[in-house]
């Protein structure tokens, strides 16, 4: 708050940072003649100018930032008036300096001393917005950008350093909500423009319900049972699997068109029912490889050499061409459906270069190098970003347990610390069985499951780089029940939150956390 005395002319004016006194010079006194009947002259030296008496001297608080009128709290000789938006309160000079106290809700708070009225008997006083400032980080002090943040009538995203501002901020509560992050509030009472926060990733306790299991009624409701009486508060649905098959009734046209659709549930009851059991809610959507769309656009998948015809892997399945931006489109479509749906984030799986065959005989639009292959699975995911995020969905990718240690992208085009730039959830499959004799020294890496996992989260974690955090894949299969559980407490110690898979989507008590 300023403290200043305004004199009479406006060019001596002082003027702060915090308030300008702009006084209008114009207007005069108007003294009225007044005629005689009497054809006598009249002596001048007897009239007498009217009596005037204080003037009246009109307020108005204008905001510094817009030039709008605003209701103020206006003090002036002790007494306190309030501002309207049709002109400020008037009051009559006292014939001395005059003190006036100025306060708007947002705005820096001014004190003037007029020491003699404005000539045209109105004075303005601009006041200064609050601007809080302010910076959000993740748990491990990583700039969180996406994140909005209100206060008030206020509202902001962070940027990509993190970074806010709330414009005319009054104190309250400063609230910021992101997808795949836990809702935070934070008392600001005002005492400091600026504040530094951090979020935390939300709980996520999972397990993955394939296709039929979501559209099988009795076992839908089991698993339903099950989230209720265990530890589970999410589930990982199967919207389009490895195989290429849908299982809605999708409005995504090149799905009917590839023959992909197969009925099993309906996409809003699903959701719903979710929602009734306090469910976070995960789509899982295959990216790339897929058989049926590969079958009716040839042009867009990956080729065999040679023969021109489709390349596929030892398990007779066909992938779409990832350097291809156009094979982008479909499983982003789907993604955006089950969003709008109502999803709170969309896991996508197999968003990779192929594997699984001889790769060494697939062609591709780009070639194949390291260099090609992590810039294009960057950029699907980029891709899948721009879309899903303003609908406030999380974005998540499946990678190769092996990427967390092995320090290349293993021909598939996934290097954990570059993803984690661009999307919020990495999901590594940590399934011993993918390790072969002597990984670690061991000779039977499935005996040793705990280690294998805790070794590569150790080593995970010294690999990212943004904002994006692991949420790892956990077999549910060759591995004890007790193995399951203790991998699941040593992941809570190094990741954030984690999932079971199983093929049949059967999750024995014996694998799930208590209540």
């Amino acid at each position: 708050m300023g403290n200043r005395s305004v004199p009479f002319a406006a060019s001596n004016l002082n003027m702060t940072s915090y308030a300008r006194i702009v006084f209008v010079l114009a207007g005069a006194l108007s003294l009225a003649a007044a005629g005689c009947t009497s054809p006598a002259p009249l002596d001048a030296s007897a009239l007498r100018p009217p009596e005037v008496g204080p003037p009246t001297v009109e307020v108005v608080v204008l905001a510094g930032d817009d030039l709008s009128v605003l209701e103020a709290e206006i003090e002036i000789e002790g007494a306190t008036v309030t501002a309207t938006d049709e002109g400020g309160p008037a009051f009559v000079w006292p014939q001395r300096a005059t003190s006036v106290t100025v306060s708007a809700s947002g705005f820096e708070s001014q004190a003037v001393v007029v020491e003699e009225p404005p000539r045209d008997d109105r004075m303005e006083i601009r006041l200064e917005p609050i601007v809080l400032s302010g910076r959000v980080s993740t748990h491990r002090g990583v700039a969180l950008p996406g994140v909005s943040v209100a206060l008030g009538e206020g509202r902001d995203v962070t940027n990509d350093d993190g970074r806010f501002e709330i414009v005319r901020a009054e104190p309250g509560d400063l609230t910021l909500t992101r997808p795949a992050w836990k809702d935070a509030v934070v008392v600001w009472a005002g005492e400091s423009y600026e504040i530094d926060t951090t979020m935390e990733p939300v709980d996520v306790r999972g397990v993955r319900v394939g296709g039929p299991a979501a559209g099988d009624p009795a076992r839908w409701q089991e698993l339903l049972a099950m989230a209720d009486t265990s530890g589970i508060n999410a589930f990982v649905v199967d919207i389009k699997d490895e195989y290429g098959t849908v299982y809605h009734d999708t409005g995504v046209e090149r799905a009917h068109e590839a023959s992909a659709v197969t009925l099993q549930y309906v996409l809003p009851a699903i959701v719903s029912d979710m929602n009734a059991h306090d469910l976070y809610k995960i789509a899982r959507v295959v990216a790339f490889q897929d058989t049926p769309v590969a079958t009716i656009e040839p042009d867009h998948a990956v080729l065999a050499e040679g023969s021109g015809e489709l390349w596929r892997t030892r398990n007779d399945d066909a992938w779409m061409d990832p350097t291809d931006p156009v094979s982008f489109e479909y499983p982003v479509a789907l993604a955006e459906e089950a969003c709008r749906a109502g999803f709170d984030e969309v896991q996508f799986d197999f968003a990779s270069f192929p594997f699984g065959g001889d790769v060494s005989t697939a062609v591709f639009d780009d070639e194949y190098t390291e260099e090609v292959r992590v810039g294009s699975i960057l950029a699907f995911l980029k891709r899948a970003y721009t879309v899903l995020s303003p609908l406030k969905c999380a974005v998540g990718a499946n990678v190769l347990g092996i990427t967390l240690e092995s320090g290349s992208d293993e021909g598939v085009g996934q290097l954990p610390g570059l993803m984690s730039r661009s999307i919020d959830v990495l999901s590594p499959m940590l399934y011993s069985t993918n390790y072969g004799p002597g990984w670690k020294g061991y000779e039977n890496p499935n005996e040793h499951a705990v280690e294998i996992v805790d070794a590569a989260l150790v080593s995970g974690n010294n690999r990212l780089e943004g904002f994006g955090y692991y949420r790892p894949w956990i077999q549910t299969w060759t591995v004890p029940e007790g193995d399951v559980r203790a991998i699941e407490r040593r992941v809570d110690d190094r990741a954030n939150g984690w999932m079971l898979w199983s093929n049949s989507s059967a999750y024995p008590s014996g694998l799930l956390p208590p209540q």
